[in-house]
This record gives structure tokens, C-alpha cells and sequence, in this order.
């Protein structure tokens, strides 16, 4: 799928990105990766993917302002986000209830910057195509964005991927599956 291809019709990316971040000493999505902010990566790709883009954080602050508005997206507050990436996951599906035209939802992981506008697209498109809930898989590791229909997403759980009914599919590339816990994590991330 070409890089210049325009977001999927009816599919939203929800960035999970309330974390607290304690093994990594700071408030990791301002850490600068390639000259940017994890977080502006990720939005960056979850934009490319998504015709409709929400980023779920526990508070505003005034870099995220300031991020947003240069990469617009709609900002979720959870206030339970300090209870984990469940609760983060469900503020932000919760957030598109109301949304007639959702096809699916692309979940995306606020630490991990690797992940290329392409896989993001092939993952919703097999989504689209398989009417299933998708995930890749980098060595036998299951990583992100995990693509569900609309019709799933109640589904989605405490896991955040329905086993049982979803497809994992193998991936060639491990920015799917890198994130980024601690410093030296930004040293060994793989190239776009």
C-alpha cells in the first residue's frame, strides 16, 4: 500500500498515551526520537491510518495542547487511567459510541514510535476485508496497533484483543512490537 494512500473511510485510531511512565524516569511521550516526540509519531501514523483520531490522557497539559494543534487529534480524558491500559482503552472506545459512520477502531500504544503509516493501513485494511479483529505478530511477540470492527468492540476485554474470535498476522517489521520503557529503549528502535 503506497505511503500517499488517504486514511481508511470509517475507521478511527485511538492512542492510548495516559501511562505514568515510571521506569522511564520522565514523561516519556516528550522524549525526542528523530527529532520529535514519541507521541508525534505515533499520532503522525495513527493520522495517516484514520480518517478520525483520539488520544486518551488522564489530564491535559500545554505540550499536548500545543502538539494537538499541529496534529489534530481529539483529546479523551480518563481519570482512571492510573488503573491501566484497560481502563485507558475502554475511556477511548467509550468515546465512539455515538460515532454512526465507525467501521473500526486502530488501537495504538503512545510508546511506540516505530510503527511504519503502512503496516497501520495494511492492519486496518485486513480488518475491513476480514470483518475479524487483527494484531501482527513479530517473532511469535504480538504487538500494536490491534485493528477491530465496530462490531467487536465490546469484545475487546481485559487483554485487548479477542483470542479467540481475532487473527494474528505474521509481521515483517518490529516496530510493531517495540515500545519504549526506559531511555536506552530509544537507541534500539528500528528505523521507519
Amino acid at each position: 500500500m503506497p505511503a500517499d494512500q488517504p486514511p481508511l473511510p470509517g475507521v478511527a485510531g485511538v492512542v492510548l498515551a495516559a501511562g505514568r511512565a515510571q521506569r522511564f524516569g520522565a514523561d516519556k511521550r516528550w522524549a525526542s526520537w528523530q527529532g520529535e516526540p514519541l507521541l508525534a509519531h505515533v499520532l503522525r501514523t495513527a493520522r495517516a491510518a484514520c480518517e478520525r483520531v483520539l488520544v486518551v490522557v488522564e489530564r491535559l497539559d500545554p505540550a499536548l495542547d500545543e502538539l494537538l494543534e499541529r496534529l489534530p487529534a481529539e483529546p479523551v480524558i480518563c481519570p482512571e487511567a492510573h488503573r491501566g491500559l484497560a481502563f485507558s482503552r475502554r475511556c477511548g472506545l467509550d468515546a465512539l459510541k455515538d460515532d454512526s459512520a465507525l467501521r473500526g477502531v486502530l488501537v495504538f500504544l503512545g510508546d511506540m514510535p516505530a510503527i511504519r503509516p503502512v503496516d497501520a493501513r495494511r492492519l486496518g485494511a485486513a480488518m475491513l476485508e476480514t470483518g475479524l479483529p487483527v494484531r501482527p505478530v513479530y517473532r511469535g511477540d504480538p504487538g500494536h496497533p490491534v485493528a477491530c470492527p465496530a462490531r467487536w468492540l465490546a469484545e475487546l476485554g481485559e487483554s485487548g484483543f479477542p483470542a479467540a474470535a481475532g487473527r494474528s498476522i505474521e509481521w515483517e517489521h518490529a516496530g510493531v512490537v517495540r515500545d519504549v520503557d526506559r531511555p536506552v529503549d530509544l537507541d534500539i528502535l528500528p528505523a521507519p
